[in-house]
């Protein structure tokens, strides 16, 4: 009865917060991963952006604000992953805080030799498991032009990794997807990224990626949703196992323009 209660609540509260087809449509046409998009996953897009707006916490940092126009783009951006695996996949965490621009932030590194390395420095996104996921708008606004870089879908991605515990570049598998297949083709991935960069070959997606299994994951996943055709091309099977995964194909969204 309780959960009753509260999806009534929550639907009603989107009702409320639901964009004019107007502004959507604007928010929309402003990024190419989101303009790729047909009228039936429009309409979807926009219903899953109010709930997000209902359900979400969005909160400025250092000073700032954030309005309505703020946080329209980020709901519509993190709606996207979740087109078709629904909001279940964010059920771990509640509240956005939005920067103006870049933030500092501490961090802690362990180095190959065990060392411990601690300091600050600027960061676009942040994810914690079971939040809060932490954006810069000037990176959101720069987010879905077709380049690859999408940090809404990058840290997003680290909070679906983090659904059946740390981040480590395994997230939960529909049944679809056999764990030997994930695991292999991943790794192997992740390893020919690391020898070029190696090796001073340049590298077709962000060389970030190689930082770690969870970072190939969500950088990989930015690439699948905004430059679907250059991850196809570099990573055929990634790109196949990702399709699995949210259950969409950007590829044939752009082939179809």
């Amino acid at each position: 009865m309780i959960g009753w209660l509260r999806r009534r609540r929550l639907s009603h509260r989107a009702d409320e917060m639901m964009p004019s087809a107007a502004e959507f449509a604007a928010v929309c046409n402003a990024s190419r991963c989101l303009a790729l998009l047909n009228g039936r996953e429009r309409q979807r897009l926009r219903r899953l952006a109010a709930i997000i707006l209902a359900d979400k916490e969005f909160h400025g940092a250092g000073g700032f604000q954030p309005g309505w126009e703020h946080c329209l783009p980020v709901a519509a951006h993190a709606a996207l992953p979740v087109l078709e695996i629904g909001l279940g996949a964010y059920e771990q965490f509640r509240t956005f805080i939005l920067y103006e621009d870049e933030f500092e932030s501490d961090f802690e590194e362990i180095d190959e030799a065990g060392v411990v390395h601690r300091g600050r420095d600027l960061r676009a996104g942040e994810a914690w498991q079971r939040g809060p996921v932490v954006l810069s708008l000037a990176d959101v606004h720069q987010s879905g032009q077709g380049d690859g870089y999408h940090v809404v879908v990058h840290e997003l991605a680290h909070q679906i990794d983090h659904l059946n515990g740390d981040a480590d570049g395994y997230p939960p598998l529909p049944r679809q997807i056999a764990h030997r297949d994930w695991v292999d083709t991943f790794s192997a991935a992740y390893r020919r990224l690391k020898r070029q960069i190696e090796a001073g070959i340049e590298a077709a997606i962000d060389p970030y990626a190689a930082e770690s299994p969870a970072e190939f994951f969500a950088v990989t996943s930015e690439f699948f949703f905004d430059w679907p055709e250059r991850l196809a091309d570099t990573e055929a099977g990634v790109y196949r196992l990702l399709s699995e995964l949210y259950q969409q194909d950007p590829l044939a969204r752009l082939q179809r323009q």
